[in-house]
This record gives structure tokens, sequence and C-alpha cells, in this order.
């Protein structure tokens, strides 16, 4: 008799509670039609984060081939025009909103693009093949930017619209002059994080918890956060502050105001604060100060003196009309705040410490090397003189998707199906415990998927099928050799472990043999031989661990018992 040990089978109970919690999302958005996905999507935009995502075969949607030109381009600006066409198209399909898009570069001069589940086409055409616009615009001062707040505020509430007036004129009433010094006050407390009980705008600023509650808030405010001397909307209510700031209603309520030559750009970075993440909203000048046709060149560097010495900064040159008009710019609005807006998206946002003349400037902050070389990149994208032009284009309707999954998910059950029944017909309780680990294998599968936030493909679901043969076929071997210690006369348990001893090897080499193809597959092939190459590595992973372990503790356990003398194999 071997007695079990109890921590094999903590080990064991852990992971399929971890996998089923990885899973949990993706069971509860892809248990829903579509009408109802969107709706969820809306309201948990992070839920795209948290599942796997299916493939632009299995949902329907767009891809396009575009080509850069570059009959017109200098030796120079060749060297680098294609990483800068990638970053201005992934900066526009991110404004897409599609969930898992796919940018790959192909060669010298195209991007291959895929948009799954993407329904407006039109528009995702005239995105892409539109001309890069690279923008410097001044940030707006906190005191403007709360009194912007508050005109939203009382247009989303509804207040008659003589209060609103009121807000904006000076000096016909000292009330007016009291709730003008007293926006002053709550914006410095909203931009400082110091809001109380109370406050208004600041005190309905609820951090990210607000934007959790199910009802609908009561105003504009309750989105907000003080972030950066800007305002910061938690992830999960971008959708609701987009839909106020598009209300005919609440521009009205600006453009009365006199605030009507001012815009809210979203920020491109993310800020992570208290396990919540944040999207920046900067409130700017709608006119821009000066346009990306001005600069010549953009370049990440190491400052070398100053407070920037040892720092990554970005350095920035301008062609001669650009340097005249940046230093007029810069000598106006010292310690105030320029915008570097490309599509209408803050890249960044450094503050005018001086006068800035001879044509060049550098951007500061605390920015990473690479973060600093994918801005220099962003900056020249917008002088981009290469026009992008699709060649390529192929849409897949949801129809087409749908028999795609129906299609493979046959498949899947009808392979699934028939190697149950023949290893319980030829196994029997073995075959039994077989089947057990397949189920696991293909459990652990989808939990790595939906940890990683993979795509499942056509291909990745044909992997799935292939792990399903290879998964059985570990225990194929381990049986044979079990029933061959059995046939000479070896003791149930002697034959369990030498079964497993002697055929470890030849499993090895198999699923080793496989796994370094399935890395091949990977690094050199592109989109869904990918997505095949991804599914087959964790599916060898997974099928060692279900075969080599998880079998034998159920081994194990059938048989500890202390008069086991045949074993049903």
């Amino acid at each position: 008799m071997k007695k079990v040990n109890p921590v094999h089978m903590i080990l064991i109970g852990v992971v399929v509670i971890a996998a089923a919690f990885f899973l949990k999302d993706s069971f509860v958005y892809y248990s829903k039609d579509l009408q109802q996905r969107r709706t969820f999507a809306q309201n948990d935009p992070n839920i795209f984060k948290r599942i796997f995502n299916l493939g632009l075969d299995l949902q329907g949607g767009m891809r396009l081939v575009l080509e850069i030109d570059r009959s017109k381009l200098s030796e120079d600006a060749k060297k680098d025009v294609l990483d800068r066409a990638y970053t201005i198209i992934e900066n526009r399909i991110n404004g897409l909103g599609v969930a898992e898009p796919s940018i790959q570069k192909q060669g010298k001069d195209r991007i291959i693009v895929e948009l799954p589940g993407l329904s407006d086409e039109q528009t995702a055409k005239e995105v892409l093949g539109s001309t890069a616009q690279l923008e410097f615009k001044l940030v707006r001062e906190p005191g403007e930017l709360a009194r912007a707040v508050q005109v939203i505020d009382k247009a989303v509430t509804g207040e008659a619209e003589a209060d609103i007036a009121a807000t904006d004129t000076a000096g016909v009433e000292d009330t007016t002059a009291i709730k003008e010094k007293e926006a002053q006050e709550k914006a410095k407390m909203l931009f400082e994080g110091q809001a109380e009980e109370g406050d208004t705008p600041s005190d309905t600023t609820k951090t990210a918890e607000a934007g959790k509650d199910e009802q609908e808030p009561e105003s504009f405010s309750e989105l907000l956060v003080g972030l950066e001397n800007q305002l910061g909307i938690a992830e999960e209510n971008v959708a609701k502050v987009k839909e106020i700031l598009v209300r005919k209603d609440v521009r009205d309520a600006l453009q009365r105001a006199g605030l009507g030559n001012s815009q809210f750009l979203w920020g491109y970075e993310k800020i992570e604060q208290e396990a919540v993440t944040y999207r920046q909203l900067f409130f700017v000048k709608a006119r821009a100060e000066l346009k990306g046709d001005r600069l010549k060149d953009a370049e990440a560097t190491i400052g070398r003196g100053g407070m920037s010495a040892g720092n990554a900064i970005v350095t920035l040159e301008f062609d001669r009309k650009g340097a005249s008009r940046f230093k007029r710019v810069t000598a106006a609005n010292v310690n105030k705040y320029l915008a570097i807006a490309l599509d209408s998206t803050i890249y960044s946002a450094p503050v005018i410490r001086q006068k800035i003349s001879g044509g060049t400037a550098q951007i500061e902050g605390s920015f990473s090397m690479e973060e600093a070389k994918i801005l220099a990149t962003v900056l020249r994208a917008g002088a981009l003189p290469a026009p992008v032009t699709i060649i390529e284009e192929r849409t897949v309707g949801p129809s087409l998707g749908a028999d795609s999954i129906r299609i493979a998910n046959v498949a899947l059950a009808i392979g699934l199906i028939l190697v149950i029944i023949f290893m319980v017909f030829y196994y029997k309780v073995a075959g039994i415990i077989a089947d057990i680990a397949l189920f696991l294998n293909l459990l652990f599968v989808m939990a790595i998927m939906a940890g990683f936030n993979a795509t499942l493909t056509l291909p990745g679901i044909a992997g799935l099928i292939l792990i399903v043969g290879m998964s059985v076929d570990a225990n194929v071997i381990i049986f044979e050799r079990i029933r061959e210690e059995l046939s000479i006369g070896k003791t149930v348990r002697s034959a369990i472990d030498a079964g497993y001893s002697r055929a470890f090897l030849t499993i090895m080499d198999a699923n080793i043999t496989t796994l370094i193809t399935a890395v091949i597959l990977y690094y050199v092939g592109t989109g869904p031989i990918r997505g095949f190459a991804v599914t087959l590595m964790a599916g060898i992973v997974v099928s060692l661990f279900t075969a080599l372990y998880i079998t034998r503790v159920i081994f194990n356990l059938i048989t500890s018992a202390p008069k086991i003398s045949k074993l049903s194999i």
C-alpha cells in the first residue's frame, strides 16, 4: 500500500481553482449574445484584458494591407519611415475602440491591420488613410478648467441657462464674485487632491469607486479626480465621460460660457494609482500654436546638464519658420503647459520653463529611455511626408465568423467524444482517468490563454483539436507499459511505477521535439501561424503536467487500498 501525499491533492486543487478563476470572465462574456456583449463591454471596458479574445476569422471584421509610398522621401527619411507609420496606425486604431486589434509590419513598406468585430468599416478606412496631425496646444489654466466643469455640471443636471451664464458674468453682483472665488479655490483643491466632503465639484470626485456605482452619475464632476494638474477618469468611466462631452447641450453651454474656443483631449498614457487605471483628460485651446509640418526632427537622448542630467529627454528641432513661432509662443507662456497632440491624443504636456530660441527644444519628464524613444517616434511621425495607401482589403462578415466557430466547435466536439469513448472502451477505469486528464488539459490551456489575454483564432482551435490527440497519446504509452509489466507478473503498484518510469523518456522526447517546432513557428510565423503555435506550446506543457503528474496521483489514490491485486486497464 502506498499512501497518497495530501500535498499533491492540494496542488491539483489549487491549479484547478486558479484555472476556473481565470476563465470566469471569459465564460460570463461569451455566454451572452452579441448585443449583450457590446453592452457588457461598454459598462466594463477592461473586460477584454481579462478574457481570451476571438480573432478576425472567428467573429468577423476587417483585414487591411497598407503600403507606404517612399518615392518622394529622402534617404534619411526612409530609415525609420515604417516605424513612424506604424506608430500613427497603432494610435488611430486604439481610437477606434476595437478589441484586440492585430498590427504587423511586413517587409520594408507594408503594414497588415486586422480589426476583429469592427462594424463601421468605412470609418476605419478613412481614419487609417488620412494624414497625421501633430499639433502643439496650450493647456488651459486650472481655473478655466474648473469653470468648464461647473458649466458641464449645470448642463448635465439641467439647471437654468441663466445660472450657467451667471457663472461667467464677472462683476454683476457680489454673489457672482464670491462664486468665482469659490470656483478657483475648489479647482486648486481638486488638482491638489485636497477635496473634502461637501465641496463642489471636487467632493463628487470619489475616485474610481464612484464609477463602479450601478446608478447613473448625477453630475459630470462625479466621474473626475484630480490627477497631475489635469483631470483623471477611471477606465470604467471613460465611455460615460465621452458621451457627456459630445452632447449638444453640453457643447452649447460651453459656447455660451465663452469656452467654445477650447476642447477636451484624452491623454495617451494610462496611469495606475492604488490598483485603479486612469486616463488623463486635458483642457486645451482649440487653436494649435504650432503644427508638425514645422518640426524637422525629434530624438531621444540622455540629459547632460541641469535638472535633466542623467535622465531621458526628447530633443526637438524646428525649421526656420517653426523656430520663430516656437520662440514667440514660449516667451509669452512661461510656466504654462504646452500639450503635444498627435491625431487629437495628448502624448506629453511639458511645462514651458523659459523662452526657447534657436529652433531647438527639449521635453523633460519622468519617463524611461524606451518611452522617450516612443515619444520621439510619435513626434517624427506627425511630420511624415509619405502617403499610406490601402492596397488590399478583405472583410469577414459576422455570418462567416459564426460559421467558422460552429464548424470548428463541431470538429472539436466530435474529436473529443470519439477519444473519450475509445479510451473508456479500450482501457476501462484507466481510460476514465485519461479522460479526466484530457478535460483538465483543455481547461488549463484555455485558462492560460485567458490569463495572458491571448487571441483565439481558427488555427488556434485546430491546435486545441491536436492537443486532444496529444494529451491521450502520452497516457496510451504509459498504459501500454503498465500492461506489459502486469503481464510478466508484477504487482499493481510495481507495474504502475515501472510504467511511468519507462514511458517518461519516450513521452518527453516526443513532446520536446514538438515544442521546439512550435517555438520556431511562433518566431518565424505571423498571424494565424503564431496563434496555432501559442495554443500548441501551451497544450504541450499542460499535457505533460496532466499525463505525468495528475494521472499518477489519481492512480496512487485508487490503488492506496491495502489489498488491491487487480487494475482495470
